[in-house]
């Protein structure tokens, strides 16, 4: 029977910090970027980490992108690295807040920084075009894929009542020089359903997969996860399917094949951050194994007479999980939590057997 065991946990960072993702450099070295102020409200900038030990214990280095004033600015960029390991992206969303704003009001525009030096300096932001003025939702790194292409993904937010209409990537096959081109991942025909919270993987030479968070369109009422499919380098995609699990922010981890790592908050019922393993094709998603990684110790149901379910996100307390093979084959998590009345970030150490 396939099985998870943890083999460590701990924390890296405790100053109010959220939405981390880390990479493993080709010497072994680790880094996580996070975003500091505010917890998961990120109204601050993008700072990162470093750790010689597998993630075990870390060293803080600086920061990305600060924010700004005059314009008033912030960010919350995370890591990616390029298939060599020559290359680390760190892209995220630049936002420019305005008092009282809820969210999808607030203009926002992608960016990218990059580091050729294994972290130790980044460069100046770079802005990635996008089709529309939309306000913008970012919830994963630049994807880099084995043929050298590389994918932005964004959720965009046309209005209150359009929260994830669209699901898009931005295409760049010069190594971020240019992005000429972009593609719809998740849109519901029917118009029945937003996606946000994207994350996407090559789990195959040019095939790419996307997991979403899916809630109705209008008044944000969670619906079970979506994935869609892309068997040539993310320029198209297959129509969205259910993953059938209640799982807002959803992780996928490629394992070989068509085997997953999956990652994914619950938070109704018994609260916490979820490990599955799990097969996928374009029309199937099989859990094979489930059970707790992080144990929010909490419950939760959704409340009666929310006008939006967009009003439940500043309760909440955990999020973002995201994982990496290391060089030994163990896997490194990370997610934010708010533990001991601090937002910050905690790291997971797990061994597969499957």
């Amino acid at each position: 029977m396939p099985s998870i065991e943890i083999l460590g946990s701990g924390r890296l960072d405790e100053r109010e910090s959220a939405f981390p993702q880390a990479v493993q450099l080709p010497d072994g070295d680790v880094l996580c970027s996070f975003s500091v102020g505010d917890g998961p409200s990120a109204n601050g900038g993008s700072d990162w980490a470093r750790s010689a030990d597998g993630g075990e214990t870390w060293t803080l280095e600086g920061t990305i992108l600060p924010p700004t004033s005059d314009p008033d600015t912030t960010n919350a960029l995370k890591l990616t690295i390029s298939p060599d390991g020559a290359m680390v992206y760190a892209y995220g969303s630049r936002s420019y807040p305005k008092p009282g704003a809820a969210f999808g009001e607030d203009r926002k525009e992608p960016v990218f920084c990059r580091s050729t030096d294994g972290g130790r300096t980044w460069s100046a932001p770079q802005v990635i075009p996008t089709p529309d003025d939309y306000d913008l939702e970012i919830s994963h790194g630049i994807v880099p894929l084995s043929s050298g292409r590389l994918l932005a993904p964004s959720a965009t937010l046309p209005s209150t009542d359009r929260l994830g209409e669209q699901v898009l990537v931005a295409i760049s096959d010069d190594g971020g020089k240019s992005w000429p081109k972009h593609s719809v991942v998740m849109q519901d025909p029917n118009k029945r359903f937003g996606y946000f919270e994207q994350k996407l993987a090559e789990f195959g030479s040019g095939r790419v997969i996307s997991t979403c968070w899916t809630v109705t369109l209008g008044d944000v009422v969670d619906q079970p996860d979506s994935y869609s499919i892309s068997n040539d380098g993310g320029s198209r995609w297959s129509e969205p399917v259910s993953t059938g699990v209640y799982g807002q922010t959803m992780t996928p981890v490629p394992l070989g094949g068509d085997q997953l790592l999956v990652l994914y908050n619950r938070r109704y019922g018994e609260q916490g951050v979820m490990m599955d393993l799990v097969t996928v094709t374009e029309e199937t998603w099989t859990a094979h194994y489930e059970d707790v990684m992080y144990d929010a110790q909490a419950s939760r149901q959704r409340p009666e007479g929310l006008d939006s379910g967009v009003q439940e996100f500043g309760g909440f307390e955990f999020g973002f999980p995201t994982a990496i093979r290391l060089q030994d084959g163990t896997f490194l998590a990370t997610h934010w939590s708010r533990e001991n009345g601090k937002f910050g970030i905690r790291w997971t150490k797990l061994r597969i057997d499957w």
